[in-house]
């Protein structure tokens, strides 16, 4: 992916409730929804295989 998750989500805030209506039927913010699910799972991943080693380690 040549762009960071974070930055796209951000092209899509906005203050205009007209806005967000259109992007909830948008298929770009529905792609932008499951990118940004993806990256909490991998990071959620990370997090888990961290702390699993630290109990092998301290236990």
């Amino acid at each position: 992916m040549s762009k960071d998750v974070v930055e796209m989500f951000e092209e899509f805030l906005s203050d205009e409730p007209a806005k967000w209506a259109k992007l909830s039927s948008d298929i770009q913010w529905r792609r932008l929804q499951l990118l940004l699910l993806r990256e909490i799972l991998i990071e959620l991943r990370k997090l888990n295989s961290k702390g699993l080693q630290q109990e092998k380690v301290g236990g």
